[in-house]
C-alpha cells in the first residue's frame, strides 16, 4: 500500500512503525530475490535481512509467493502512477498503451520474478495486499481517459467506462501471460499485436460519425 505524505503524518506511531517495517521487508525480499533468485531465497534470510523475526515476517506475508505479490503490487502501482502523471495528448489508443507500456516495461525488467507474480496474482489475499483496490483504481483512472475521449468524439457517449477498462486491461494481462508463458517470444512497449487487439476493442465503442 502506498501512503501519501499527508496521510502518513496522520498515522499513529504504531501504524507508521508497521508501514516502515513493511517497507524493510519489501526491500529485503527484493534484494535477495534479485541477488540469489526466488527459489534459493528463504523466508529466514528475508527476515534477517529486514532485521525482524521470522514470526513477524509471517504476519505480513506467510509465504515467499505472497511476499512477491507485495513487492510487485507496490512497484507496479508506482509505475502506473508515473504513467498517469505523463499521459500524452494523443489518440485514446496511444494513451491506453502509454499506461499499459509502464506495466510491460516493469515486468520486462525481471521476467523470472514477473512470471511468478502473474501466476500468483489471481490467488493473492486481497485483505492483505489490496490487489482488488489497485485494479479498481486503475479502472477508475482509465475511465477519466475515456470520459475525455467521449468529449472529443472518440467514444460513444453511452460507452460503459468501467466495462471498457476491464476489457482493455484483460487484453493487456492476457498478452503478458502469453509472453511470460513463452507463447509470445517478444512483448515490447508498443507491440503491434497488443495495439491491434486494443484498437479492435475500441473500434466497437467508437462514436458513430
Amino acid at each position: 500500500m502506498t501512503v501519501l505524505n499527508d496521510d502518513y503524518s496522520q498515522l499513529s506511531r504504531r501504524e507508521r512503525g508497521k508501514l516502515e517495517k513493511l517497507a524493510r521487508i519489501r526491500a529485503a525480499a527484493h534484494r535477495l530475490f534479485a541477488k540469489q533468485g526466488f527459489e534459493a531465497t528463504t523466508t529466514r534470510q528475508i527476515a534477517e535481512e529486514a532485521d525482524i523475526g521470522v514470526g513477524t515476517l509471517f504476519l505480513y506475508a506467510p509465504t515467499k509467493e505472497e511476499l512477491l505479490v507485495l513487492i510487485f503490487q507496490d512497484e507496479v502501482g508506482r509505475a502506473v502512477d508515473r504513467a498517469f502523471e505523463h499521459v500524452p495528448p494523443a489518440a485514446l489508443v496511444d494513451q491506453v498503451l502509454h499506461v499499459f507500456n509502464a506495466l510491460i516495461e516493469h515486468h520486462a525488467a525481471n521476467p523470472e520474478l514477473a512470471r511468478l507474480f502473474v501466476k500468483e496474482l489471481p490467488f493473492a489475499d486481497d485483505r492483505r495486499h489490496g490487489v482488488a483496490h489497485f485494479v479498481s483504481r486503475l479502472y477508475a483512472r482509465l475511465g477519466t481517459l475515456f470520459e475525455a475521449a467521449k468529449a472529443r468524439g472518440e467514444l460513444a457517449s453511452d460507452t460503459p467506462s468501467r466495462l471498457l477498462a476491464q476489457n482493455l486491461f484483460g487484453i493487456c494481462f492476457q498478452h503478458l501471460q502469453m509472453w511470460l508463458g513463452g507463447k509470445i517470444l517478444v512483448l515490447e512497449p508498443g507491440d503491434r499485436r497488443l495495439r491491434a487487439a486494443l484498437e479492435l476493442q475500441l473500434r466497437a465503442a467508437r462514436a458513430q460519425e
